[in-house]
Order: C-alpha cells, then sequence, then structure tokens
C-alpha cells in the first residue's frame, strides 16, 4: 500500500538540536550553581519534553517544584535565544521533504518540545514542506499519548493504514503504536538501533534515503514475503539487521565448504572475514582462479527480487550465475531490502536499470551505462549483461535453495 501521510517527530528525526539543548540547559542549571551536562548526558536525557530533560539536569536532591519551574524558565529563555545556533536539519532531510512534497505526501510534525519552539524551528528550517507542527501545550498531553498523532492524522486527512510515523526513541515508537499506526525508527538520531527494536518499531532506516521505499510499498509484510517465496519451494530468512544475517550466515557456514558469488552484499557483511574459522572459504576476488563450483553452500546475492517470490541476477562471466544454478549442494541468497520490487518485471527492470550500470561503473567498465548510469542496451565489447537468470523455484539437484532477507540497504 502506498504511504500518503507522514508524521514525523523533531529532535533527533527532522534536526539535530542536540548542541543548542544542551547549550541552553547548561545555561539554566549551572545559573543555579548545579554541574553542567554534556551533550551526551543531553541525548540520554531528552524526549520526554524540556521540562523532564531540565528536572533529568537538577542533581536528585535539589529537584524541588520551585526550582524545576525556575530552571525550566531560564531554560526557555536560554533556548529561545540560541535554538538555531548549532541547530541543522539531518544530511537528507532537506531532499526527502522535498520528494515527498513532490509525492504528494502530507506531512505533519509532533514534538515533545515546547509548541512555540517547534513551529518556529519548523518553519525556519523546511518552510511549507511540513503542512501542520504540533508541540507540546497546556491542552495537548506529551507522547507517548496518542492524542497529538492522532489530531494531526485528521488535520492532515490521513488514514491509519497509510500512514507513517517516524521519530528516533523508545517514546515515538510507543507513539505510534498508541495511535494504530506504522512505527519506523530512525538510527541517526538520539537512541540505538537496539532500543527502537525493543520499542516495536515496524521497520528501521539508516538514512533518511531509506525511507522513500517505504512511502512506495509501505512497510514490509513479512508474512506474505515468506509465504511467496516457500510457495516456490524456497527456503527464506529474515533478519533485521545485517548483524543479525551474518551471525546466521557464519553459523550456517561452520565447517562447510562455501563459494562465493562476486557480491558487495557480502563483502558489505564483512564476508569471507566473517566465517567460522572451520570454514572452507572459495572466492575468486581473493584468489582470482578460485571458482570451486561444487562445494556444500554456494553464497550470492541478487539483482533483483520480485514479492511474487522470483529471484533475478544478471551477469557477465557467468561464474556468479553458474553456483546457483548447477553443482552446491546448497545455495543461499543474501539480499537487503532495496533489492525487493513489486513484481517480476519491475526486478529485472532493476537488475538492468540499476544494478547493472552500479556494477558497471564499480567494475571500471568502458561502457554508456558506466558513464551516465543509465541502460542503454548496449553491444559493448565491456557490456557485463550477457545472461540473465530467473529464479522460479530451486534446481531439482540441490538439496535447498534459501532466501536471507536483511531488513537494510546492502549491495546494489
Amino acid at each position: 500500500m502506498k504511504i500518503t501521510t507522514a508524521i514525523f517527530d523533531l529532535d533527533g528525526t527532522l534536526l539535530n538540536t542536540l548542541g543548542d539543548l544542551c547549550d541552553s540547559v547548561n545555561c539554566a542549571v549551572m545559573r543555579h550553581g548545579f554541574p553542567a551536562v554534556t551533550e551526551e548526558q543531553t541525548r540520554q536525557y531528552v524526549g520526554n519534553g524540556v521540562r523532564k530533560l531540565v528536572e533529568r539536569c537538577i542533581p536528585e536532591g535539589k529537584r524541588s517544584e520551585t526550582m524545576l519551574d525556575t530552571c525550566l524558565d531560564d531554560f526557555r529563555t536560554a533556548y529561545n535565544e540560541r535554538m538555531m545556533n548549532r541547530t541543522q536539519p539531518y544530511d537528507g532531510i532537506l531532499p526527502l521533504l522535498k520528494t515527498l512534497k513532490k509525492a504528494g505526501v502530507s506531512v505533519g510534525v509532533l514534538s515533545n518540545k515546547y509548541d512555540l519552539a517547534a513551529k518556529s524551528l519548523i518553519r525556519h528550517f523546511f518552510g511549507d514542506l511540513c503542512q501542520i507542527t504540533i508541540g507540546e501545550r497546556p491542552d495537548m498531553p506529551r507522547k507517548p499519548d496518542p492524542t497529538g498523532a492522532l489530531q494531526l492524522l485528521r488535520e492532515l486527512g490521513g488514514e491509519p493504514a497509510s500512514t507513517l510515523y517516524i521519530g528516533d526513541s523508545a517514546t515515538d515508537m510507543q507513539t505510534a503504536k498508541n495511535a494504530g499506526l506504522t512505527a519506523v525508527g530512525v538510527t541517526w538520531g538520539f537512541r540505538s538501533a537496539d532500543e527502537l527494536k525493543e520499542a516495536g518499531a515496524d521497520a528501521l532506516a539508516n538514512a533518511p534515503a531509506e525511507l522513500l521505499p517505504l512511502f512506495e510499498r509501505g512497510p514490509l509484510n513479512i508474512d506474505a514475503l515468506c509465504s511467496a517465496f516457500t510457495g516456490r519451494g524456497f527456503a527464506f530468512s529474515y533478519f533485521p539487521t545485517a548483524k543479525e544475517a551474518a551471525a546466521y550466515l557464519s553459523q550456517v557456514c561452520a565447517g562447510q565448504s562455501v563459494s562465493l558469488g562476486g557480491s558487495i552484499t557480502l563483502k558489505e557483511l564483512g564476508f569471507p572475514e566473517a566465517f567460522d574459522s572451520s570454514t572452507e572459504v572459495h572466492w575468486h576476488w581473493i584468489d582470482p582462479d578460485d571458482c570451486f563450483q561444487t562445494p556444500d553452500i554456494y553464497l550470492t546475492s541478487a539483482n533483483g527480487l520480485s514479492e511474487t517470490g522470483e529471484i533475478v541476477n544478471i551477469d557477465g562471466n557467468g561464474n556468479r550465475v553458474a553456483g546457483t544454478l548447477y553443482g552446491p549442494k546448497r545455495c543461499i541468497f543474501v539480499c537487503g531490502i532495496n533489492k525487493l520490487c513489486p513484481d517480476l518485471a519491475s526486478a529485472i527492470e532493476r537488475a538492468r536499470t540499476i544494478a547493472a550500470p552500479l556494477n558497471a561503473k564499480r567494475l571500471h567498465r568502458q561502457t554508456p551505462c558506466a558513464a551516465d548510469g543509465k541502460c542503454h542496451d548496449c553491444r559493448a565489447p565491456e557490456r557485463i549483461c550477457r545472461a540473465l537468470v530467473v529464479h522460479m523455484g530451486p534446481m531439482k539437484k540441490m538439496d535447498s535453495c534459501e532466501l536471507v532477507l536483511i531488513g537494510e540497504h546492502l549491495g546494489y
């Protein structure tokens, strides 16, 4: 389902406000003789509104209501003067918001920052790229209460099923769940991926550009993908992170002879170094003449996957796809979610127009696509698109053929 509405958190998601928050809270607490806090401490204290931030920065034995009110007033005064000194949008946020506006996606911002500051920052940095901003105010409970998210949803004209809630903290993930929205955690902000996953994130993004596929297809339906691939006879495993997938593959390959097809995905996962010492490794990237085609396990990636269960690869020399067809006892395709396409036609198109040009450029091939990133269906002598293989099911002679899908962008 295509996403038509997005609700973003502010601090740690759209804007890196950490420096100005730290400077302002120190201005407030040091005025009363309390020790300064570091930016790392501030990072851990934000997320539940400025009153809670200030409270956490006052030594425990000094946290009277009177002192808290005084420091909070001092913080607001300091922050109003400083909130645009060091604050900047995260890299990639402006292009993302411009793309969403062009695509007609309605965008709102929900923050536990007090309302005046939230609105001022959004207006200054993003103008009309964000349509509505709601911050903390007397008539609006703080997150994770869903009231603000549901009000934004009504004002933006969105529906829960076609809305993403995007934030960097457990509070944000809880807000999304409380409002019945899809929770997307971003790892470039103030909290860790582990915290986001533990809080129930439906998807994670490591960079703003990784959010765009979610707007095109919606969040991954792992159960449906598992049914599509297993229905064709493939084994299927899903891991939210590359780290988890690498641990699984290292365990599976321990004590086995393993050949690797040329793969940026596997390189990004840390192989061959990540293999157990008991694994017998054959990889032509290490030894150009090492193309062992009858291992226990053939480990490779793919150029495209269809949500209907097909696996697509393009090759120039044939050694990479050969191992997926005949010889190994077992074949494992390892792919990031960037390889996933709605159907077979778009998976083939991805292989030809995205993966092949990027690989041609990486390999310094003298082809038109290496120069401009576009497929020309050329006849260049160094063309790398010489074989197109579509796996519609496992080969008969293999014991098993498995897709390992990873919830991160990997490879080309």
